[in-house]
């Protein structure tokens, strides 16, 4: 008996030590993130947190604040490490825990500084820890209630101008045509031979053809004024769609691909700054597609745009190259896009694309 327990307390250190498996990091299909805006006068953001999973879990909710806006109320409180109050410029931050198949619902009020009515867009991201990746993000945009803007009516089609016009060049073919035509057509007819008659026939076509010319030129005018503009507003570095731009937390389409900028921040690092986007791409044609890190680019101002830095972005998506495999028809990837600036340079827009001939969209920062 005494020989087999030290038999056994001498195998026991060759024996393998099974650990206690790692607790899987949340995704978007286990974290689930919706944002709402509601309010008349002030902007009221509901965020609803919601673990779709068994396991607890840790999170960090950051929330944007938009430009030209003030915070006034939050709820929950922030709590031990999260954003300061009311008042926060940029970005509110709430540590979240949640039980399994538990949500958490945060609230901010946000006033607008500007008068001018416009639109608030606000974006929230869940993150794993503290400085883990993205699981989730949504994104909101609030219009203040006003008075209902009556859009301008077209008046009555007899109030345009060229109607005067139209009107009497057919008085005049009409008397011409009473004068001369109906009641003796046969002899008027005859009678053109007469070089003179024929003359002022000539000289009432040219004057009928002159006045009708004139008026095809003042509708198509305000057509190709209109066609100028828009060509003018487009920009050149593109071929393919409409170039839409917006703020951060707003979806913007272009020809393939649906962009969303959730989070845009700038920390130092070395003798420079690295800058990092939460974007969302969503794929609208029908057949899958790459997108490029060349193509998604960081413009600042009085610089030239900078490319996605391939490696830190590789990094920042826990190791994976989110531009490895294409985007898959009505799928959404959520990823982190990395840029490295100099010191000192100001981030002024991000520009996204689907491909090299897309106009892209671009995103105010």
């Amino acid at each position: 008996m005494l020989s087999t327990a030290l038999s056994l307390a001498l195998l026991a250190p060759a024996l393998p030590v099974v650990a206690a498996p790692a607790a899987a990091q949340p995704d978007a299909s286990q974290v689930d993130v919706a944002a709402t805006s509601s309010g008349q006068h002030d902007a009221d953001y509901r965020v609803v947190v919601r673990n779709r999973t068994e396991a607890p879990t840790e999170l960090t909710l950051r929330q944007s604040v938009p430009d030209g806006a003030r915070v006034t109320a939050l709820s929950p409180a922030p709590g031990p490490g999260g954003s300061p109050g009311p008042g926060s410029p940029n970005e509110l931050v709430w540590p979240v825990r949640l039980g399994p198949y538990e949500s958490a619902t945060l609230t901010t009020t946000v006033e607008s500084r500007a008068d001018d009515g416009a639109a608030l867009s606000t974006a929230a991201c869940a993150y794993v820890g503290w400085a883990g990746e993205p699981a989730d993000c949504s994104a909101t945009t609030w219009t203040p209630a006003g008075p209902a803007v009556v859009a301008d009516q077209p008046g009555p089609w007899w109030r345009h101008w060229w109607v005067p016009a139209l009107a009497g060049l057919l008085i005049v073919a009409t008397v011409l045509f009473a004068r001369y035509g109906w009641p003796r057509a046969a002899a008027r007819i005859a009678a053109l031979t007469d070089r003179g008659r024929a003359g002022l026939a000539v000289a009432t076509a040219l004057v009928l053809l002159a006045g009708l010319g004139v008026l095809a030129v003042g509708l198509a005018l305000p057509r190709f004024a209109s066609a100028a503009a828009t060509a003018h507003r487009t920009p050149a570095s593109g071929w393919l769609g409409t170039a839409t731009a917006g703020p951060v937390g707003t979806p913007l389409r272009e020809n393939a691909f649906e962009f969303t900028a959730y989070r845009f921040a700038c920390v130092p690092e070395g003798g420079g700054q690295r800058c990092t986007a939460v974007v969302g791409v969503t794929k609208h044609s029908a057949a899958p597609e790459h997108w490029h890190p060349y193509l998604q680019r960081l413009a600042v101002a009085g610089g030239q745009p900078v490319a996605t830095d391939v490696m830190a972005t590789r990094a920042a998506n826990g190791g994976k190259n989110v531009f490895d495999a294409p985007v898959v028809p009505g799928h959404r990837v959520l990823t982190q896009l990395t840029w490295a600036v100099p010191a000192g340079a100001e981030p002024a827009t991000l520009e996204l694309r689907s491909g090299a001939f897309a106009q892209g969209v671009r995103v105010s920062l």
